[in-house]
């Protein structure tokens, strides 16, 4: 199994104390750590820059991790408060305050205006149960 790391991926999780999920595949095309992708019926940030035919690293299920994000605006910052849900946008590749994405979290740290990344807790099987 891959080892956790990357320079843009940010679990600000315990490994040892938190609950964290990965999945594990041949990628198809490149990835980059710190990308947030969709697999077939889940979502997830993805651990390791890796080309074509490596194994990708995919983590699914964190209690705290950071994720790229539409950017935080006066327009959509109470959206975006502690405890509300975040959905994945697969067209930009982050997640953001609207509907029409795939359900994959909460927001567990609060944004500020500008900001283009937010803390969440990640549950990429939402789409699953949902």
């Amino acid at each position: 199994m891959a080892t956790l790391g990357g320079t843009d991926f940010k679990l600000r999780s315990s490994t040892n104390n938190d609950p964290y999920a990965v999945l594990e595949f041949t990628a198809t095309v490149a990835y980059t750590a710190g990308q947030m992708v969709a697999r077939n019926d889940i979502v997830g940030v993805i651990v390791n820059t890796v080309a074509i035919g490596g194994t990708a690293v995919l983590v699914y299920k964190a209690a705290k991790i950071v994720v790229p994000c539409a950017t935080v605006t006066t327009g959509n910052i109470a959206e975006l408060a502690e405890g509300c849900k975040v959905y994945f946008q697969s067209i930009h590749g982050n997640v953001s305050d609207k509907s029409g994405g795939v359900l994959c979290g909460i927001v567990t740290t609060a944004p500020s205006s500008g900001d283009t990344e937010i803390e969440i807790h990640l549950d990429g099987m939402l789409k699953i149960v949902a």
